[in-house]
Parts: structure tokens; C-alpha cells; sequence
């Protein structure tokens, strides 16, 4: 369904903004501004936020800025102003984020890298940065994973949209970062783990609530992660799981983990963290399973 604020056609936002309609529709294309709706006739329509976003690309053109990077500072100046708040915007519409969803993960499956792209463009400006992980990024990347777990989508279908999805959640961190910002939480995968999508999903919650992230990556060897908490000074210390430990020995390992820790509070996350209860509960770090509610509460906890 169109947005009850989307009511002007292309003709309309051509005159308003001085760009010819097929250039409207090549900015659609190419960098995901505008991004319109459609109505019941199937025509574009458009808001004045949109009529706003392209006027502003506009005018950084005539600075000078290339269209692709005006488009980039455009939707950053969208993500901020829409940063602060954590929580679903009264009267969202739960069928546009299920529909987004729909849209981005028919573009994973034909591989269609542009389409791909421009829908995550659009699923940017739809609210908040953490609503937007929630309801749209975090469940492709859920029906993703289970698309190729069943055999239903090959291991590239799967690469193309984690690279793409992994480009989109970068950004958001990267935006909601700001300098201010007090309290550090170090952010990787245990050694072994390379999918490390889960953790930007934290990260944008967190820079969210006014947190540092620092997202060390995938594959981080107790070692490693040491030397982040000693130069860093974390007041967490989060570490993601989704496969199990190769080889299998997680007393030792996340006695080392502790270690690296220091007096640092750590938790494993992850689809198989709670495998491993009872060897990171000895070490002394604790197990986190619950859903966005509960990260809440742990970060502002903390």
C-alpha cells in the first residue's frame, strides 16, 4: 500500500525539483533516491521528503559532489535524523516491512545485484536505524540462511546478499557512531566463526542507546581480542557463536577468553551459544539467548 503522504506524480516532482522525469527514474535506479511508492494504477508517487531528498541532491550537485556520493551524504543525513529513537514509530505498518522483506529477498534469489541494492536503499529510510535491522535486515538475513540450510538457494545467492546486507549494516554503524559517545563494547566471533553479520545487528542497538562499538571481526583468537580489551577499555565484551567449536575443546578455549577478558564483563551470543553454558558460565562469562528486548536491557544494564 502507498504511504498516506505519497500523493505527488513524477511529472510533479520533475517540475518541483527541475530534474526530467527520466532522470528521476535514473536516481531511482541507480542510487535509490527518490523512493517512491506505487499506487493502485501503478503510477510512481512521491513525498515531500522525497521532493526534499532529491532537491538536496540537486543543490550538492551544483557544488560539485558526484551524483553517487550526494546520494550517500543524502541518505546519511536521513539515517541521523532518524537515529535517536529505539523503539517502532506509532503506526508503523507491520505489511511494509513484511513487503520490503519480500522485495529485498526476490532480488537475493534472482541475483539481481542493482535491484538488490536500491531495495536496501529504500529500506534505509523507513525508520529508525534499529527498526530497520529488526524488521527487515535481520529477518532476510534469517530466511536467507535457512533458504540455503534447505537447499532451496545455492551458497551464492547467499554470498551476494550477506556481502550486500553486510555493506548496508556498515553504514549504519558507521552513521550512528558519534565521537561523544561513552561506554565501549568490543564486538567479535569466536575463533573459527567467520559470519559476523550478527554482530553489527548488536552494533546499531547499541550506538543506538550511546555506545562505542568496536567490532573486531570474525575469526578473533582469544589472543587478539586481548590486546582490543587492553587498548580499548570495554565495559563489555561481546562474542558471537553460530556453529560449533572446531576442534571441540570449550573449557580451555573460554578459560582463554576469560583471560583476554580480564575483569571485563563478556557474554556468547549467537545460535549456538547455549551449547556452551555450562564452560563459559565457569569461566565466569554469561550466556545471552533473548531477543531484542533483552539486549536492550543488558546494554542499558551494563
Amino acid at each position: 500500500m502507498p504511504s498516506s503522504n505519497a500523493r505527488y506524480r513524477i511529472n510533479a516532482v520533475a517540475e518541483a525539483t527541475g530534474l526530467s522525469t527520466a532522470s528521476l527514474r535514473a536516481w531511482e535506479r541507480r542510487y535509490g533516491i527518490p523512493s517512491p511508492t506505487r499506487g493502485d494504477s501503478g503510477y510512481r508517487l512521491y513525498t515531500e521528503a522525497d521532493i526534499d531528498q532529491v532537491r538536496r541532491m540537486v543543490d550538492l550537485g551544483d557544488q560539485g559532489v558526484a551524483p553517487s556520493e550526494a546520494a550517500r551524504i543524502v541518505r546519511a543525513e536521513a539515517l541521523q535524523a532518524a537515529a535517536i529513537p529505539v523503539d517502532e514509530p506509532p503506526g508503523a505498518d507491520s505489511d511494509a516491512y513484511d513487503a520490503m522483506v519480500s522485495r529485498l529477498l526476490a532480488a537475493a534469489e534472482a541475483l539481481d545485484q542493482e535491484a538488490l541494492e536500491s531495495e536496501l536503499y529504500a529500506a534505509m529510510g523507513m525508520g529508525s536505524a534499529w527498526t530497520v535491522y529488526e524488521r527487515i535486515f535481520s529477518p532476510v538475513l534469517v530466511r536467507i540462511g535457512a533458504g540455503w540450510a534447505e537447499g532451496r538457494i545455492t551458497v551464492g545467492h547467499e554470498h551476494l546478499a550477506s556481502q550486500s546486507l553486510g555493506t548496508a549494516l556498515r553504514s549504519l554503524v558507521r552513521l550512528l557512531r558519534r565521537p561523544e559517545a561513552g561506554r565501549v563494547i568490543a564486538l567479535a566471533c569466536v575463533e573459527d566463526e567467520q559470519h559476523d553479520l550478527p554482530l553489527y545487528g548488536v552494533a546499531v542497538l547499541a550506538a543506538t542507546l550511546g555506545w562505542q562499538p568496536r567490532i573486531v571481526g570474525p575469526r578473533t583468537p582469544p589472543d587478539a581480542l586481548a590486546v582490543v580489551v587492553e587498548q580499548t577499555r570495554p565495559a563489555l565484551v561481546g562474542l558471537s557463536i553460530t556453529v560449533p567449536l572446531v576442534p571441540d575443546d570449550p573449557e580451555a578455549l573460554f578459560e582463554r577468553y576469560a583471560k583476554a577478558c580480564g575483569d571485563v564483563p563478556w557474554v556468547l551470543g549467537g545460535t549456538f551459544a547455549a551449547k556452551y553454558r555450562g564452560p563459559v558460565e565457569a569461566a565466569g562469562g554469561q550466556i545471552f539467548s533473548g531477543g531484542a528486548g533483552a539486549l536492550r536491557a543488558l546494554l542499558e544494564g551494563t
